[in-house]
């Protein structure tokens, strides 16, 4: 077998231009898949910095409530009337502390959606009225 240098080929520029237009290829999408991601964390951080706001809000708010009702006398259609808001609160604590991620802070979140409708429930049936 005799092999011929006059090939009409360069075979060696060939392979080489075919392996680094894949080669940007695979690190384009390698880097657009990098960002996407970066992006879906930030959004994530804010998301859940914007959660955390919200659920901290409406647990001062729901404890302020109750901090006031203890204060005062209160009838039984009044007692009912802010157990059932402040029952509904609780719940909505708790539903929305699902969506954080596991740690110390979904604990004392749902801790605090269990205590306050413990709390209202008590108000509800009547344990402070005058």
């Amino acid at each position: 077998m005799k092999i011929e240098k006059n090939l009409p080929l360069n075979v060696q520029f060939w392979t080489t231009e075919v392996a680094s237009k894949q080669a940007n290829i695979i690190f384009e999408e390698y880097l657009r898949n990098a960002i996407l991601e970066l992006e879906h964390s930030e959004l994530l951080k804010e998301k859940t910095h914007e959660t955390l706001k919200f659920l901290s809000d409406q647990v001062r708010f729901s404890l302020e409530l109750l901090e006031k009702i203890s204060k005062m006398s209160i009838t039984t259609s009044i007692s009912s009337t802010v157990g059932d808001f402040l029952l509904s609160q609780a719940f909505e604590l708790d539903k929305i502390s699902d969506s954080l991620p596991d740690g110390a802070l979904k604990n004392l979140f749902k801790e605090s959606a269990l205590y306050i409708g413990i709390e209202a429930e008590k108000i509800r049936k009547g344990y402070y009225n005058s």
